[in-house]
């Protein structure tokens, strides 16, 4: 039973990660050090 739910609470943060980094690249957000080499600079909102 300890192992269903440890597995539960792994898969849930895994999901909340993979939705937080998702909604991240959309709003323009990233944190890489330069944009030359990032497959999503089109995206950055740099200033």
């Amino acid at each position: 039973m300890p192992g269903i739910i440890l597995g539960i609470i792994i898969l849930a943060y895994t999901g909340y990660i993979i939705y937080k980094k998702t909604k991240d690249l959309k709003e323009g957000k990233s944190c890489c050090g330069g944009c030359s080499s990032c497959s999503s600079k089109e995206k950055c909102n740099t200033k």
